[in-house]
């Protein structure tokens, strides 16, 4: 009895899979999930496994097989169309035993056991080559291409879609593995004609990153390092951390943010306290990464941000990922709990904004007043910006700074000169008054002269 419910022990033993390596794909955790259910959830598309039999998402299943007939009909050819789809389907099915399979599940963090080998192979090629097509017409629509059959295209014909679609894609729990993207690319670029008006891109990241167009509006680049990207999520999130020269950067006090630390101070002052206390702001060059701020000599350097309203979501994503995932570092987390110390009020989004470092493509600006919820129930491992805040905080309590007291009196300054336009200048019956006022007292004192100097 007794070695026979050992053997029972060792049996389910054995079916424990280990650790992966691979693993990047994760369910948000409850508790991130019911602070906003919709920042994680797809709106029109399902891609991947874990949403398969949402459905709400059904409509666009069609369209998505249809847009993989488009991607393999890149010319009127039969015979191309074919050899195309044949090579797809060789790479992904593996000639009927899908050796992708484990790699693929590897990637999840779900157990996706129940799903048939061929049915989880089907949903790879399908979706892999929905995300192709729709970055090659994207790109091309960029480029004032014609589109083909773009009369019957429910995404580019109605202007909700697309920004529906970044948000889809860009979703922790929405993603298929980033070498699927790559092994279905590779076979279909040698298919798409080259024309004079168009050039299709040499690789993923740059279709991605165009049809993203992240928050930052770093340029692209063909050298973009994808080599340890797992997913689309993934890839932005690296974009994020890239300098110039497209290398992931060791964070350290000269590039800025800052390496890593145990410090968790942050600004004692938001950024309109800030700048009356004689910290200047100033946007930083749109080609350094996100994270890449610096203070120096009293002054506050950010590179512009780009908000729309994907922008929440997908803050809250690459937030769950870090925090989902053990090889990801906190930088993002770290930026979301700089920029919540430093906007606490309408106040602050003006100052922002004003600067140029905020920059919203639409309407209003209640986005970062309510900032502070994407850190709820976050649990940061690093924050990056801790020698900084520090540097910032110690500057601000100080009066030794010549810089700091220039500041200090031009924003007084400003505020006076305000304050006598919307007093005196706000409306054409005020200044008319302000000058009939001034004509009047000009006349007074020149009767007065006068009469006390008659000639």
């Amino acid at each position: 009895m007794n070695d026979k419910w050992t053997m029972g022990i060792a049996d389910k033993l054995s079916d424990v899979q280990n650790g992966s390596e691979d693993l990047s794909i994760y369910r948000v955790p409850r508790k991130l999930r019911k602070v906003k259910e919709d920042a994680y959830n797809p709106r029109v598309v399902s891609i991947g496994p874990l949403h398969r039999d949402n459905p709400n998402l059904i409509a666009m299943k069609e369209h998505k097989w249809r847009y993989m007939l488009f991607i393999l009909q890149q010319t009127n050819d039969f015979n191309n169309t074919t050899e195309c789809l044949k090579k797809c389907t060789n790479a992904i099915y593996g000639l009927g035993t899908f050796p992708l399979n484990t790699k693929v599940c590897e990637s999840y963090a779900e157990d996706l056991t129940e799903i048939k080998e061929q049915d989880l192979a089907e949903i790879m090629l399908v979706d892999g080559c929905f995300m192709l097509e729709l970055f090659l017409r994207y790109d091309q629509y960029c480029s004032d291409i014609q589109l083909k059959h773009q009369s019957n295209d429910p995404i580019f014909s109605n202007a909700w879609m697309i920004p529906a679609l970044k948000h889809d894609l860009a979703l922790l729990e929405n993603q298929i593995p980033f070498f699927i993207l790559e092994i279905l690319y590779n076979i279909i670029k040698p298919h798409i004609p080259h024309t004079v008006e168009y050039t299709p891109p040499n690789s993923v990241t740059s279709l991605a990153l165009n049809f993203f167009q992240p928050m930052n509006r770093k340029a692209t680049n063909e050298d973009t390092k994808t080599a340890d990207c797992k997913h689309l999520l993934h890839l932005l999130h690296n974009f994020f951390l890239q300098t110039r020269s497209d290398h992931i950067v060791e964070l350290g006090p000269a590039k800025a943010p800052a390496k890593a630390s145990k410090k968790k101070s942050k600004f004692k002052y938001c950024a309109s306290d800030l700048y009356d206390a004689g910290v200047q702001f100033e946007k930083g060059l749109a080609e350094d990464h996100l994270l890449c701020i610096k203070f120096e000599d009293g002054e506050i350097k950010i590179p512009p941000v780009f908000i729309d309203d994907t922008t929440d979501s997908l803050f809250r994503n690459l937030i769950a990922f870090e925090q989902c995932h053990l090889k990801s570092s906190h930088h993002i987390t770290s930026y979301v709990i700089l920029m919540k110390s430093l906007i606490r009020s309408k106040e602050d989004i003006k100052l922002l904004k004003k600067k140029e470092i905020i920059n919203e493509n639409f309407a209003g600006g209640e986005y970062f007043v309510h900032f502070g919820s994407i850190l709820d129930h976050v649990n940061p491992k690093d924050f990056f910006f801790g020698d900084l805040c520090d540097q910032v905080n110690d500057y601000s309590r100080s009066w030794f700074h010549w810089r700091k007291f220039k500041v200090f009196w031009m924003v007084r300054l400003q505020r006076y000169m305000r304050s006598l336009y919307n007093t005196y200048f706000s409306s054409p019956w005020s200044i008319t008054a302000f000058f009939a006022a001034a004509v009047l007292f000009s006349l007074t004192v020149t009767q007065t002269y006068y009469a006390i100097h008659p000639r």
